[in-house]
């Protein structure tokens, strides 16, 4: 969905309530910013740095890929790759569902849907957009704690 509409909000809320079902859990944010900033080596160093991996032997993306993937095939992992705007992020980090043992779950977030169906990802979720009446009353909620604005205030 499009950016501010909430994807990356709903990701970290919803690994934080299933995180105690999982051996290991990795939230990695911003991996679109990071791809720009570093290269993808970074981030599987990040990667495997949550999952209290040793992390010093990937020198390069091709050792990253290979150690994510030898150390974790038969855990059960939750990992959540919040902003990926390119395919080769999500096989770099993620590759293909042989890398995770069972009940394993990948949780993307995406303005680009076409990267999801590129990588062939089974389930999507698309986030709407609040309608105004919703956005005031979340914002409500937020602000004074109440549904309504306090007196003054619109």
């Amino acid at each position: 969905g499009m950016g501010g509409v909430g994807k990356t909000t709903i990701a970290r809320a919803v690994s934080e309530i299933i995180r105690s079902r999982f051996e290991v859990t990795c939230f990695l944010a911003d991996v679109r910013e990071h791809c720009e900033k570093k290269d993808i080596t970074h981030i599987q160093k990040q990667l495997l740095d949550q999952m209290k991996i040793n992390s010093n032997s990937v020198h390069n993306k091709y050792d990253g890929r290979t150690i994510i993937q030898n150390y974790l095939r038969l855990k059960r992992v939750l990992l959540v790759l919040d902003d990926v705007n390119h395919g080769k992020q999500l096989e770099y980090l993620a590759g293909e569902q042989a890398w995770f043992g069972p009940g394993s779950r990948i949780i993307i977030t995406t303005r680009d849907l076409k990267v999801l169906k590129e990588q062939e990802v089974h389930e999507t979720y698309k986030v709407e957009e609040l309608v105004e009446s919703e956005a005031l009353n979340l914002f409500c909620l937020k602000a004074f704690k109440q549904h309504e604005p306090t007196e003054g205030f619109l």
